[in-house]
């Protein structure tokens, strides 16, 4: 029997209070920043931190900084404000020190229950809900910051730390307290557990949880949140596991899947037309599985900036916003975004990310009020229509030997040539990122005037420098990486090119097979360098032409988007 999908009378549409009762460096500010660790660095959980307090300022004096963030971080004002936008939910992540105290050796300070008190009856007073959430169980859930403590190696967490008894005891004290509170409409019962954990162990704990709650709090009215967060086995399967063990038992339960479009090499490496497919495929998940978007922010990983044609920051943001809001409609239990605070301190690093992660600044930029945008019909083959949309091809989209391009590789950084070494290193299409084809000495013997790059073809690639990317004859066995040279001849140097099409384009994606080595050229995320290590035609190994020299693309950019926008009775963006 599969889970039946309920849906909520009012879906939440709200924002998450999250550095509050859980403290993360930027949402609690500006506590990470004025209590820096004796490297003067910035601690990156709220354990680090409260040993920094600790050590600095004793027990009382930690005690008090925390009381003071508790007291003034937050306040009546902050709800009213959040009513005043139009939401009607508030998410209140806490650790679980904060309904008990903490377990004997942590540095946490607890209990603080008043704060959650207070939550909820400004949520009452104002006609808002709120989601209580237990964002940091006893143990730990994973060994990530969110949950309190940030632990590395994280070998030095093991799943069997959480302490699922304790977290069950703490649900339990949560729905008895505010059982009588019309305005708690959902209890989450962890938050973004571990994927390691065996995902037995984890439904048999989240069935557990609801039999706890409906003891005092029915189905009717509170849902019970289980999130799925970057489980092994996917969402969806997740949910056929679930619902084969619960054979449908459970009622007005919804799984919280967490929208971030920025983390990962999955999300670095996407297109900006690509981003928004992704979240065309999340809005048809949530129409058929009860669920919400627990947490979603505007932030987009690397390859979205220069695959969004002479689209303004402000118009890519809003673009992406809108889309998601858009699939957030089709969610049984509605949406919370993260975060209502984030840190307007560090200039250098926060100022160009706060309208991406602060509702109140994305709101007060209008970067919430764009209507969605319908995107053309594809049927997943051949190259999707939005990617021209978005990034236009120059009038002549073909790549012919000797012009400058860019080619990028999946965790979204580009090719560059620093002298002799060849790497990944930034995200940027500047100098040192061009390349040229060039045609081996027999080739272009043959060749007559203006010549396209073809599938199959024999070519030499040309930095900025006029060195050659080069495979040293180890670099399979060895793991030796390719460098540049001035050589301008020889088999190390010689690259065949593999497409699937007769021709290179614009956009088109291409593997450099050595003819030194018979291996393709691969990038690698955790190491620097370019290498040429296996044969495989895998992601590490797949190059996208990201755009030819800007001289070209600028000619013809808005020419490009107006003509498309008009084919998609799109407004310009």
């Amino acid at each position: 029997m599969t889970q039946v999908r309920d849906v909520l009378a009012q879906p939440w549409k709200g924002v998450n209070l999250g550095g509050w009762l859980l403290l993360e460096p930027g949402p609690s500010y500006p506590l990470f920043t004025h209590h820096l660790l004796k490297d003067k660095s910035q601690a990156r959980c709220e354990w680090d931190l409260m040993k920094v307090l600790h050590e600095k300022l004793g027990k009382a004096g930690a005690m008090e900084v925390i009381r003071s963030h508790r007291e003034t971080h937050i306040t009546k004002a902050d709800f009213q404000r959040v009513k005043a936008f139009g939401l009607n939910a508030v998410r209140l992540p806490f650790g679980y020190w904060v309904i008990t105290e903490p377990r004997p050796k942590e540095p946490y300070i607890g209990p603080a229950l008043e704060y959650v008190d207070r939550a909820v009856a400004w949520a009452e007073e104002l006609g808002l809900q709120i989601v209580l959430d237990l964002h940091g169980c006893p143990g730990g859930e994973s060994p990530e910051a969110p949950c309190g403590r940030r632990q590395r190696p994280e070998s030095r967490w093991h799943w069997k730390h959480w302490d699922f008894a304790a977290s069950l005891k703490i649900l339990q004290l949560l729905a008895k307290r505010y059982r009588d509170r019309s305005c708690v409409t959902g209890i989450a019962v962890c938050n973004e557990p571990c994927g390691v954990i065996p995902g037995n162990t984890l439904m048999s704990y989240y069935s557990k949880a609801v039999d706890t709650i409906r003891k005092a709090m029915p189905e009717s009215r509170v849902a019970v949140v289980l999130p799925i967060f970057q489980r092994p086995e996917g969402e969806e399967a997740f949910i056929a596991k679930w619902s084969k063990m619960t054979q449908g038992r459970h009622r007005n339960v919804c799984f919280d899947v967490h929208c971030y479009h920025c983390f990962e090499n999955q999300f670095h490496g996407k297109t900006f037309a690509e981003q928004l497919r992704a979240v065309e495929e999340n809005s048809a998940m949530f129409e058929r599985y009860p669920m919400v978007a627990g947490e979603w922010a505007l932030c987009l990983g690397r390859a979205t900036w220069c695959t969004c044609g002479n689209m303004d920051e402000e118009a890519v943001i809003s673009v992406f916003g809108a889309q998601q809001m858009e699939a957030f409609r089709n969610a049984s239990h509605g949406s919370f975004f993260w975060n209502w605070k984030e840190d307007p301190e560090d200039k250098a690093t926060q100022d160009e990310l706060l309208e991406e992660w602060n509702y109140q600044v994305a709101q007060e930029m209008g970067l919430l009020k764009r209507s969605a945008l319908v995107l053309p019909n594809w049927d997943h083959t051949g190259e999707d229509p939005l990617e021209e949309v978005l990034h236009p091809s120059p009038e002549d989209p073909v790549v012919y030997y000797g012009e400058k391009i860019y080619l990028r590789v999946f965790h979204g950084m580009y090719m560059d040539v620093q002298g002799r070494q060849v790497d990944c290193s930034w995200a940027d299409k500047g100098l040192w990122q061009e390349f040229s084809f060039c045609e081996t000495s027999a080739e272009s013997q043959k060749s007559n005037g203006r010549r396209p790059v073809r599938h199959r073809d024999i070519v030499r690639l040309q930095g900025h420098n006029k060195h050659f990317l080069a495979v040293p004859s180890d670099a399979a066995t060895k793991g030796q990486p390719v460098f540049a040279t001035r050589k301008k001849s020889g088999t190390e140097i010689e690259f065949e090119v593999i497409m699937d099409s007769p021709v290179l384009k614009h956009r088109g994606k291409v593997y450099f097979f050595s003819r030194q080595t018979a291996t393709m050229l691969d990038a690698d995320d955790e190491a620097d360098g370019i290498f040429a290590r296996w044969a495989d035609f895998g992601d590490w190994q797949a190059r996208d032409v990201a755009g030819l020299a800007e001289k070209w693309v600028g000619l013809f950019l808005r020419k490009s988007m107006e003509k498309c926008w008009k084919l998609m009775n799109w407004t310009s963006l």
